[in-house]
Formats: C-alpha cells, structure tokens, sequence
C-alpha cells in the first residue's frame, strides 16, 4: 500500500536549506588534486524563479519535473517520495527532480532510505529493474546534461548507480551493495569537477569516493536536488533525511 501524501510541506524548511558552510572534514588525494585544478567560482544563495516552481510557503523557488510521477509529502522534517510513474533519467528521457537553482560550487548531501512502496519492509527492485533515489545536477536547456548519484535497486541487487549524461547521452557506473538500498550520498560541484561519494547509514565511517566527472560544459547556475528513476514499473519510495545543499567557498573541499 502506498504511502500517503501529507497536506503540507512547510516543515520542510527546518530540514531543506541553502547554507553557508566550512570546508568538509574529509577529501581524497584525487578529490583534493581535481578540486585544486578546477576554477572555483563563487556561490550564490539567490535562486532563479522557474516555471514549474511549486507552491509551497518557503520554498516557492523548488521545482518539480514530472510532478504527476511523484507523490511528495513530508515526514517529520524528511522528505518522502512515492514514485508512481514509469519514468527514467536516461539520455534524453526524464525521471522526477525536485530541486532549486544554485549557482557555483556546492555540496549536496542526504541520507537517503528506499523500499518497496507495495512491501515498506522490503528494499526496492532486485527483479532485473532499476529502482533509484539520489541527489541530482541538471542543466535546464534543449538537450539534457546532467549528474547523478543514486542508491536502490541496480537490477537483480541494491547497490549504487552514478550517471553522467552529455547532450541526451548517458553513461552508468554502478556498484552491487548489500545496503538494503540505503546510502548517504554526497554530490560536489567544484568548478567543472563533480565528485561523488557515499557511505552506510547510520555510520560515521570514512567517506567512499565513487565518481570523479569533468564536466567543463556545464553552465554555472544548475537545478540541484532529489531526483528519481526506474527502467520499469514503479514500486520504490524514498525518504531523503537531512537533505542539505550548503555553498563551497573558494579553496574549500567536498
């Protein structure tokens, strides 16, 4: 049975923000040399009103792609998404973003745990489908550009999936996990470098690297937020925990 939707989203504002924030605790070598030879640029907390924003108090700016795939209530202060729509991100196709407009570098993170919407105790997939729930950077244009880290089903197990689409061109990189489809994620942008990491839930375990992307055609303002997927019928909902994206200030590390 499908989670149902809750009437307000206000208190999403306790949990949603765009902060200033610190250099992060942790960075690899490799992090740290691509973050030195990318240009850093300035973030902005101003965002750019879009049509398609969502009408919700305190987050007019948010905006939904394929709104009629999703379910969007709150938990508490966690967000919740029901996907009740077949739709993918992959090459030209679109799945559902929820998201706001950031403009230069940024850290995107959120704890996020996905089951199955028919069985809430199970985890999604793991019958040959993509079922997925990440963090995302898009470029709104003509042709799709974007970068993807997401936790889930990945086809006949849980596991993680990043994707970098180029011009409606996408390429997968995934990775088999026994997570039960949970997984904190971290999405990065320093100048043209993406990086993206993971970890367990609940844990306070080193940060893994999972994707290092150069992605020098990207513009400088970009859609950032939760986004997500599936090759096949839909049956997954995803809870986003602590889902923050904070300005990276210049020399600072994901």
């Amino acid at each position: 049975m499908r989670l149902p939707a809750i009437g307000s989203i206000v208190a999403l504002a306790a949990a949603i923000s765009l902060l200033g924030c610190s250099p992060a605790d942790q960075a690899s070598a490799g992090a740290s040399g691509a973050s030195a030879a990318a240009s850093a640029t300035t973030p902005s907390a101003a965002a750019t009103p879009a049509s398609g924003a969502t009408p919700v108090p305190g987050f007019e700016d948010w905006q939904l792609i394929n709104a009629a795939a999703v379910r969007l209530s709150v938990d508490g202060a966690t967000l919740v998404l029901d996907l009740v729509g077949s739709v993918a991100w992959s090459d030209g196709a679109q799945g559902v973003l929820f998201s706001r407009q950031v403009t230069g570098d940024f850290r995107a993170s959120a704890t996020v745990r996905t089951s199955k919407a028919s069985d809430p105790a199970a985890p999604p997939g793991q019958d040959g489908t993509l079922q997925l729930a990440g963090l995302m950077a898009r470029a709104e244009g003509s042709s799709e550009n974007s970068v993807f880290i997401a936790t889930g089903s990945i086809g006949s197990s849980t596991g993680l999936d990043t994707t970098t689409t180029e011009d409606g061109h996408s390429i997968r990189i995934q990775r088999g996990l026994p997570t039960r489809g949970d997984a904190e994620l971290r999405l990065c942008r320093i100048g043209s470098t993406f990086l993206l990491w993971w970890r367990h839930v609940d844990s306070n375990e080193a940060w893994t690297h999972m994707s290092t992307l150069d992605r020098r055609d990207m513009p400088t303002t970009l859609q950032v937020g939760a986004a997500m997927s599936t090759d096949g019928l839909p049956d997954i909902v995803a809870r986003f925990e602590n889902l923050k994206i904070e300005p990276i200030p210049v020399g600072g590390g994901c």
